[in-house]
C-alpha cells in the first residue's frame, strides 16, 4: 500500500499545484526525491480521507485556492515548479558523501571502523568446567 501511494504522490506532484509547490519547497530545503515523495504521500492519504469523511470527490486548486482542470494543472505545474535536474543531483551527491564521512570516510580513523566487527572483539574467555 505504501508503494502505491508513493506512487501516486509523485504523479499527483505532476498535476496538482499544491502538491508541486511543496515537493519544490521540499526539495530546494536538501531533501532527497523519495523523502519528498513520502511527504507528499502522507498530504495524498489526509486528502483521501477528507473525500470519504465529506463525501465529495476531490477537485484540483490551484495554490490559491481556484478550480482548475487537469490540463490546467499541468501547464502550471509545468511553468512554475520546473526544479532544475543539477539541484536534484547535487542533493543526492551531498548525501552519498554525507553517508560516506559517517561510516568511515575521510577523518575517521580505520581502528574506530573496525571496532565492532567480530573479527576484532576480544576473545571470549575460556572457563574451565569443575
Amino acid at each position: 500500500m505504501r508503494e502505491m501511494l508513493c506512487t501516486a504522490a509523485d504523479q499527483a506532484r505532476r498535476v496538482d499545484p499544491q502538491f508541486a509547490a511543496k515537493y519544490q519547497r521540499l526539495m530546494v530545503g536538501d531533501r532527497h526525491h523519495e523523502s519528498a515523495i513520502c511527504h507528499l504521500a502522507t498530504d495524498l492519504v489526509t486528502r483521501i480521507a477528507a473525500c470519504i469523511r465529506t463525501g465529495r470527490p476531490h477537485a484540483l486548486r490551484d495554490v490559491d485556492g481556484t478550480p482548475i482542470t487537469e490540463a490546467e494543472g499541468r501547464a502550471i505545474v509545468k511553468a512554475r515548479y520546473k526544479l532544475n535536474p543539477r539541484r536534484r543531483d547535487n542533493v543526492r551527491h551531498k548525501r552519498m558523501c554525507e553517508r560516506r564521512q559517517a561510516c568511515g570516510g575521510p577523518g575517521v580513523p580505520a581502528v574506530a571502523m573496525r571496532s565492532n566487527s567480530p573479527a576484532h572483539q576480544d576473545p571470549p574467555t575460556s572457563r574451565q568446567v569443575t
